[in-house]
């Protein structure tokens, strides 16, 4: 019975190593073919250094716009809550009424067929 499962294995193993040799070959042709150059470290740093300043420029305007915005928005609510306080409160209403209508997602059904 054993001799019988090698037999039966030994074309599998075969044709696996057949597989295999044919496969290295190819990837061998490949990088033949096209030489892979890596850049060199500097390259690399440079980049990084440069996203970076990207990075930091983006987040400082953001926070500068950020600040302007909040700063105008407190300036009008203040402003409104002085000179006439039931305009203020008008607006507090809206918004209440508005908020759950803004916050409504609608939620798709998934059919799992």
């Amino acid at each position: 019975m054993k001799n019988d499962d090698k037999n039966s294995q030994e074309p599998y193993e075969s044709e696996e190593a057949m597989t295999a040799k044919q496969v290295s070959d190819g990837l061998e042709k490949i990088e033949q073919w096209h030489s892979v150059s890596t850049p060199n470290l500097q390259w690399f740093q440079q980049q990084v250094e440069l996203e970076k300043k990207r990075v930091r420029k983006k987040q400082w305007k953001e926070l500068l716009v950020f600040i302007i915005v909040s700063v105008f928005i407190l300036s009008v609510g203040m402003a409104v809550v002085y000179r006439e306080p039931i305009v203020f409160l008008y607006v507090q209403l809206i918004g209440l009424i508005l908020l759950p209508i803004a916050l409504y997602k609608p939620r798709r059904k998934v059919n799992h067929e």
